[in-house]
């Protein structure tokens, strides 16, 4: 009976974590679609699917027959809706210092619903245009529909203050052209507020399933309509965010100045940019998450009054509800949090905390960090070799959890093991007390580098160290609640760690999952004392062994037995490249040799094309020879020279075939320096912008026009000015053997070399 007794702390401190996990991942799930019958104020997520076949059952690139026919039935329902919309034709250029410009003619469609006393606009924002590749209907045809469906909603409800304005842009898959566009254009074309009165709310998808999160703010003042919105949400999402190479629509509306909120659901992310991007696949909760939310946060700030913003915060999703407080409190509370760690261990020896046995705990576990980091790049490294199909999917396969659950059981040993051993000379509060020190440690740090994910950090460290102080205070030191102090000190780490590391899993792959397992250590550090009493040396060791041979071969498994079928289709990738210039033919791929389906196509020796095929520039590719194909060239027309004291102007039209959705042109700077040049009338920069190979400097246009491209380049050298332009067509050409992906397969995500077509092209002049 006494043993019972002993132990019912800690069951009871087991069945609070349990109930603190449910409670803290039940957001993380997607509701029921609401269907065609709801309330007409009301999202349903039936009424915004049906709208799909109208904008998502083909690939609908910019430029393209079938995007003309969505923008026409983005108009014709705009305007059942009783509003005026206008589309908005133009060429826009999206430059960079480290890549060749992106150039386009767009078209967006804008819509504005009047309010009764605007102090402002909410411009609700989704990219209508595909990927030439597939269908999108997650990415982006869910959120298009959303938007029609939420502002049939709007429409159906009293009026509302500020102005609501809807804009479908084009061009996003090709760099964000017609948000570029839509705020170069003058006041009269549409941008009726000030930028600091504009509040952008985008929806976007990286996956075909998933909760709807809010993964950036911009500007300030806008976590009442975070709030109101109810998504999953994390200050921490913002500043991964910001440090990825990664872009959506919003970032063009911040560059001006305008506030923001970035949404999407990020699961299935192995659907993405492919053919199996499709209606069919889309989770019509998904959809229902993402109405309602964004639907909540347009009715909070078209109530609201934009003229006022409020300061940056931090911010995140706590039990289905959304914390926030000011950013200058961030760095108090994390120096309050290491102040707390000080003093608890200076004042905690009198009740019986030893600091040796602390600090000796505290000085190892950052082992069980660096070794959860090795563990996810040793797995990963290891399928890599053994599954190079997971390669070419950059880690977002299908099967996730499954290695999910092979590396938390791995990791769950690592943490006994050092556990087992940091008891040997510290108590079980001593161990967690050396955990908590490390929360607060991580709070400081993150403050100062990492503002918005010091929350993560700061409140375990607060509570916790809290909560031992009372036990410290309030029990004697053979009181079994001292064993567990620990588990109930990790409610808060619970909450605020488990949801984020799950919602980092999927978004990051398994390519990266070295990150949510660091995260991982963290939360089972706080945990560990739950397994007081500890088992006797023999029955803890058979459990660890156990337990890693229980993970191996969960992997191996995996890995071994991992197959495709047509509802999750295996990534291929075959490209056929034409250089008209020799004559050369060849098939190039991001895969791997080995696969069946392409390899026959391949030799063993990659072959970088730099200096070749500039969009090609960068990596090594696996390559073979192909059989010429019978091609339409690009064609330059119109052509004339002039130089004007050593600068030399080259002008022509290129003419492109039907079908090609993009097309590049290089400039060789190897004798030459590019001072500038136009496409389409638009003005380009000039400098060197392509970093591999001789030819330095160029531009891309999305889309080029049918009766041709003018194109404008100025520069100053020696001789004749070599162009190289390069087409890109979806889809690979007739009789050249090329192979069709089986049912259970599909070409890799776009933009990628896998399903598509570049002819190449030299003009000197």
């Amino acid at each position: 009976m006494t043993t019972l007794r002993r132990r019912i702390p800690a069951l009871a401190a087991f069945l609070l974590l349990l109930l603190t996990a449910a409670a803290a991942t039940l957001p993380l799930l997607t509701p029921d679609p609401r269907p065609a019958s709801a309330a007409e104020e009301d999202f349903s997520a039936a009424r915004a699917i049906g709208r799909l076949d109208h904008i998502a059952k083909v690939p609908h690139p910019t430029g393209s027959p079938a995007q003309e026919d969505v923008r026409k039935y983005l108009v014709r329902e705009l305007r059942a809706l009783g509003l005026e919309p206008e589309v908005l034709t133009r060429v826009a250029v999206r430059p960079a210092d480290d890549a060749p410009a992106g150039v386009g003619t767009v078209s967006d469609v804008h819509a504005t619903m009047p309010g009764e006393r605007s102090t402002g606009r909410v411009l609700l924002v989704a990219h209508y245009d595909s990927v030439p590749t597939g269908p999108g209907a997650a990415d982006n045809g869910a959120n298009v529909a959303a938007i029609l469906e939420i502002a049939r909603a709007l429409k159906a409800g009293p009026q509302l203050r500020n102005n609501v304005e809807f804009l479908f842009t084009d061009g996003e898959e090709h760099g964000l052209l017609g948000a570029q566009a839509y705020v170069d254009a003058s006041p009269g074309a549409g941008r009726t507020a000030a930028p600091e009165r504009t509040v952008v709310i985008n929806l976007e998808a990286r996956g075909v399933s998933g909760p709807a999160v809010m993964f950036q703010t911009a500007g300030t003042g806008l976590t009442p309509a975070v709030r109101e919105a109810g998504a999953f949400t994390t200050s921490l999402a913002d500043e991964v965010y910001g440090l990825l190479p990664h872009d959506t629509d919003l970032t063009v509306f911040d560059e001006v100045g305008m506030r923001g909120l970035n949404f999407a659901f990020v699961q299935g992310a192995a659907h993405y940019h492919t053919a199996h991007d499709d209606i069919e696949r889309l989770d019509p909760g998904s959809v229902q998450d993402m109405g309602d939310s964004v639907l909540g946060a347009v009715r909070q700030l078209a109530g609201d009054d934009l003229e006022r913003s409020g300061s940056d915060a931090t911010y995140f999703s706590l039990f289905g509800t959304v914390v926030s407080y000011p950013a200058w409190l961030v760095l108090p509370l994390a120096a309050l949090a290491a102040t707390a760690a000080v003093l608890l261990l200076w004042a905690g020896r009198r009740a019986g905390l030893g600091t040796r046995g602390a600090a000796r705990a505290a000085a190892t576990f950052p082992l069980t960090l660096l070794g959860a980091a090795a563990l996810g790049l040793a797995v990963w490294w290891v399928l890599a070799w053994l599954r190079p199909d997971f390669v070419l999917a950059n880690g977002a396969i299908h099967h996730l959890g499954r290695y999910a659950v092979g590396e938390a059981l791995l990791l769950a040993v690592l943490l006994a093991a050092w556990y087992r051993w940091a008891r040997r000379t510290a108590s079980p509060l001593e161990v967690a007390v050396a955990v908590l020190c490390w929360f607060a440690l991580l709070a400081v740090v993150c403050a100062v580098l990492l503002p918005g994910a010091a929350y993560l950090f700061t409140w375990p460290a607060l509570t916790g160290l809290a909560a031992v102080a009372g036990i410290l205070r309030f029990t004697g030191r053979s009181s079994p609640w001292r064993s567990v102090a620990a588990a109930v000190a990790a409610a808060p780490a619970v909450a605020l760690v488990l949801p984020v590391a799950l919602l980092l899993l999927p978004t990051l792959g398994l390519s990266a999952v070295a990150v949510p397992l660091v995260l991982g250590a963290f939360l089972g550090g706080t945990l560990l004392c739950v397994v007081e009493p500890l088992p006797r040396c023999r029955v803890a060791t058979a459990v660890m062994v156990t337990a890693a041979v229980s993970g191996v071969v969960t992997l191996g498994v995996g890995a071994v037995l991992d197959g495709y079928s047509p509802d999750e289709p295996e990534a291929v990738s075959l490209g056929y490249v034409l250089e008209s210039d020799t004559g050369k033919a060849s098939w190039v791929s991001l895969g791997d040799a080995s696969d069946p389906t392409v390899g026959r196509f391949l030799g063993d020796e990659p072959v970088r094309y730099d200096d070749r095929v500039p969009p090609l520039a960068g990596v090594a590719l696996p390559n073979g020879e192909a059989k010429g194909a019978r091609l339409d060239l690009p064609r330059a027309e119109d052509v004339s020279v002039t130089e004007d004291d050593g600068v030399r102007t080259v002008r022509l039209r290129v003419k492109v075939p039907a079908g090609v959705h993009s097309l590049a042109v290089y400039a060789d700077t190897a004798d030459h320096d590019v001072l500038g040049g136009s496409a389409e009338g638009a003005e380009l920069p000039g400098g060197r912008n392509h970093t591999m190979g001789t030819w330095g400097w160029g531009f891309t246009y999305a889309a080029p026009p049918a009766d041709g491209l003018d194109i404008v380049v100025r520069a100053r050298g020696e001789g004749p000015l070599p162009l190289r332009v390069v087409t890109s067509e979806a889809g690979l050409p007739d009789g050249v053997g090329a192979p069709t992906p089986e049912a259970d397969q599909t070409w890799a995500g776009w933009p990628s070399v896998a399903g598509q077509t570049f002819v190449v092209r030299t003009f000197e002049h």
